[in-house]
């Protein structure tokens, strides 16, 4: 294993070495379809074909599409002599392909017995142009830095090709994107000047059928798909483990204030370093990470953990190691600031390959690293992944999602868990996301991106719409409600390369299109089509770069759009003139179908016509709230938020009745406000504090564990009015997390008892031992099961009669008789953690309430 500490970015193999390892066994056979797509591939090399030789592969993420591609070119291509000039858009991408040539060099023939490889970027590290040589072999290069020396005929790059002679070989990595104009000019330049030339295209996205690979890709790649295998057949052969994807909400608010987000925003870089740095670096959100973790040990197993810094990696193992599990911490000593005193001696030079060494003998059940993605470690039987926050990158998403895909038959296991926490972000960004069944083939009803409706943009803007009209003081829709829901959106690719970097990132977003503006959208790509701007072909292309140019656009098309809805408007043209400039066409339309029955109005107008009473009313709005068939509950994702637009139209349509016209043409004037602050001021949350005196949930009077919370959270629409805020601890504020429960009610609205009695961890070792830390934990308990303050007090006896018979002491309103079946269980967990610690433990437990009989439970007399 290459030493995670020591990377070198060029080998020479003693090919004679290599072959007596892979004949003493030391190299893994390729599975069944690995093998099924070798043959494919070899009949494509063999034939040769004419005038261009040029195939994809398509294999989904954990297929082993890097193990397959270099196992083929082993035993054919650099058996024959040919030179290898390896393609790829990220350093990461560059890394897996180097870590993994150690596994298939002893496979290639006896006609060579060295093998000289090297990698080529910007990146620090890694070789630059001048560094490559003749006698070279393989060259494994960023497709920026080869398009840049090749347009620059650098001597380097021109000895490595010239010695190729008839015998070359690319491989083109992440082809399932039409390339960008520069890169497609190398690769055709090449095919031009070395006819013989081979095009591998390597993808984990789907080609649909042959058919589609229209356009530029049909002509870089003329024999089309060689080899596609779907990511469902993979699954069923037990190939692939079947990915349980699990999202956690933080209920953190990162500050990422408006100025900073729009400098960002066009940059096409992943969030910048000093809001990572806010992720990383909150305390009681590493803890929740930990926490849950430690919550759910027993379903997620063998864990890894991909962090962003490495004082959260520490962090967060202190955590784990606090709550007795067993945990390691792998990060470069770049990572960790080498000139840091605190950093070097948190890490010695062989501790990475220990902790690996052990996680990979099960003496460890989790692993927090930063980014160990593809630096030749191989762990199959890891069976879960925790992504600690979203990224815009859908290569890094892809990279660490795959560590826990390993099926049965590559020692890994039948289900994978991948848990992705995400924040509270005020701003709308085009987060990567992981669709395991978009993957490696086309199967039945799989959509293809953008079929499905983009909810989470459009709730966003309809909860801006209705916060906006209930600031202005009167809770009235200013238009139909059908115009507040896009009539579809665009699709746009295209490629961007990041700000300050040689990175480049496949941007692939939908723009919103309300009906107001449909026309204007339709006459400027008819515009964009017919008069292109070669300047917005260039993948490097800023915003700044071309604004008059958008600025000019955006005021033909869009000067009497009375109100641009979505995101930026500057922004969504400047994306689709990209998409046209760079594609030749025009982005794809889709219709949001599902539209014609999302019309809130119609609803209102049917129930105001039934003169249904109040309470009938409510709950005919409420059982329309809950329909599975409607998409009401993701667009407003609160009963209250719908509630509340639904009046709105109602008031829209009763002032026509009354007044003849639309109220957006009378009183109502749309002011653009940025959204209220999301965290209560500081001096309101001391007023608060001094108000409640405690945590509401457990009773806990430390004052340097108390927050302040919102009853129903912020990020569903809850104010910082004081009467929305309450005090609890750090522990019961997290495991409160975004529900909305008011523990300044005495008296729970719950009309019949829950199903199950909250499990929270119990003290233990010495804590065991003091009975106000059970106070907590039993208040903690049943204010939870009751969701509500319903505890009025918590007796325990430190000698005498209540030190065997504990009593609580429940508010009136809150029946005891619902504990009833639960209270052998909570008695018996206070047990078992009492005597574990060797402190004598408690025989019974007595509930009551001042209106209601009261329920026991007695330990049975051991006999």
């Amino acid at each position: 294993m290459q030493m995670l500490d020591d990377r070198q970015f060029y080998c020479e193999y003693d090919l004679r070495d290599a072959r007596k390892n892979a004949q003493k066994g030391a190299f893994r056979e390729p599975a069944t379809h690995q093998t099924k797509a070798i043959e494919d591939m070899g009949s494509w090399y063999k034939r040769h074909p004419k005038p261009y030789a040029g195939g994809i592969l398509v294999l989904p993420t954990g297929g082993g599409k890097t193990f397959t591609a270099l196992r083929f070119l082993c035993q054919t291509a650099l058996s024959d002599g040919f030179k290898v000039l390896w393609l790829a858009h990220t350093h990461h991408l560059l890394e897996q392909a180097y870590a993994s040539f150690p596994e298939h060099a002893g496979i290639i023939s006896e006609t060579r017995d060295t093998l000289r490889v090297r990698v080529v970027s910007g990146t620090i590290g890694h070789f630059h142009p001048a560094h490559i040589a003749a006698q070279d072999d393989v060259i494994i290069a960023t497709l920026q830095t080869i398009t840049r020396a090749y347009k620059e005929n650098h001597p380097s790059l021109n000895s490595f090709l010239d010695s190729a002679g008839s015998k070359l070989f690319v491989v083109f990595d992440e082809a399932h994107h039409a390339p960008a104009p520069s890169y497609r000019s190398l690769i055709l330049s090449l095919r031009d000047r070395f006819q013989d030339m081979y095009l591998l295209g390597l993808t984990a996205t789907p080609v649909y059928t042959d058919e589609d690979l229209g356009g530029w890709l049909r002509k870089l790649f003329p024999q089309g798909i060689l080899h596609q295998i779907s990511t469902r057949v993979l699954m069923a052969q037990n190939i692939l483990a079947k990915p349980i994807i699990e999202p956690q909400e933080t209920n953190f608010n990162p500050n990422f204030e408006l100025r900073e987000y729009e400098k960002w925003v066009g940059t096409f870089k992943d969030v910048p370093e000093d809001i990572i740095d806010q992720l990383a670096k909150n305390k009681n959100r590493n803890m929740f990470i930990a926490e849950h973790y430690s919550k759910n040990r027993d379903r997620y197993g063998k864990t890894l953990i991909f962090a962003d810094r490495w004082y959260q990696c520490e962090a967060i193992a202190e955590y784990l190691s606090k709550r007795g599990i067993s945990n390691g911490t792998i990060y470069y000593h770049a990572d960790a600031n080498p000139g840091s005193a605190e950093a070097r001696n948190l890490r010695r030079s062989d501790e990475n390959a220990q902790v690996l060494d052990a996680f990979r003998k099960n003496r460890l059940d989790v692993v927090i690293n930063v980014r160990m993605l593809t630096e030749g470690t191989d762990i199959p039987d890891v069976k879960t992944c925790f992504i600690t926050r979203q990224t815009t990158s859908q290569i890094l998403l892809t990279q660490m999602v795959g560590r826990a895909l390993r099926g049965p038959e590559f020692g890994g296991t039948s289900e994978a868990y991948l848990v992705f926490f995400t924040d509270n972000w005020e701003q709308l960004i085009n987060w990567a996301e992981y669709d395991p069944l978009t993957e490696g083939g086309i199967d039945d009803g799989t959509p293809e991106y953008g079929k499905r409706p983009p909810l989470q943009y459009i709730s966003i803007e309809l909860v801006r719409k209705l916060a906006g009209q209930m600031d202005n003081g009167l809770n009235i829709s200013d238009r139909p409600f059908r115009a507040l829901l896009p009539t579809g959106w665009y699709r746009v690719e295209y490629a961007a390369k990041q700000a300050d970097s040689e990175e480049i990132e496949y941007v692939r977003r939908l723009v919103m299109v309300f009906e107001h503006e449909r026309t204007s959208y339709q006459r400027l790509i008819e515009e964009l089509i017919t008069n292109p701007d070669n300047r917005l072909s260039d993948e490097g292309i800023r915003l700044t770069d071309v604004s008059d140019k958008i600025s000019e656009l955006s005021q033909t098309y869009f000067s009497e759009v009375d109100q641009h809805f979505g995101s930026d408007i500057s922004h969504d043209i400047f994306s689709l003139s990209r998409h046209v400039a760079q594609s030749g066409t025009e982005p794809k339309f889709f219709p949001f179908e599902e539209r014609e029955f999302h019309d809130l109005d119609l609803i209102a107008q049917d129930l105001m016509a039934k003169r249904l009473d109040p309470y009938q009313e409510d709950e005919a709005v409420e059982l329309e709230f809950n329909r599975q068939d409607r998409y009401w509950q993701v667009l407003y994702i609160t009963y209250e938020r719908f509630k509340s637009q639904y009046n709105a139209c109602k008031e829209r349509i009763l002032y026509i009745i009354r007044h003849g016209d639309n109220p957006g043409d009378q009183v109502i004037k749309v002011i653009t406000t940025y959204p209220p602050p999301q965290e209560p001021s500081d001096e309101l949350k001391q007023q608060v504090k001094e108000r409640d005196g405690c945590c509401l949930c457990c009773g806990n009077t430390n004052s340097r564990l108390l927050e302040v919370d919102h009853i129903l959270p912020s990020y569903f629409g809850g104010t910082n009015i004081s009467d929305n805020l309450q005090t609890l601890c750090v522990q019961c504020n997290r495991s409160k997390l975004t529900q909305k429960i008011n523990f300044r009610d005495p008296q729970t609205d719950l009309s019949h008892p829950p199903q199950e009695l909250p499990r929270f961890e119990p003290p233990r070792n010495r804590d065991t031992g003091d009975s106000d830390i059970w106070e907590w934990f039993i208040r903690k308990t049943l204010n939870f099961f009751y969701r509500c303050g319903a505890v009025h007090r918590v007796v325990i006896g430190k000698r005498g009669e209540h030190f065997y018979n504990w009593q609580i002491e429940l508010k009136a309103g809150n029946n005891p008789q619902w504990l009833g079946s639960y209270l052998e269980e909570l008695l018996g967990g206070i047990r078992a953690a009492k005597e574990a610690a060797g402190y004598s433990s408690p025989t019974s437990i007595t509930v009551w309430a001042p209106d209601a009989e009261r329920v026991e439970f007695k330990k049975a007399p051991e006999k």
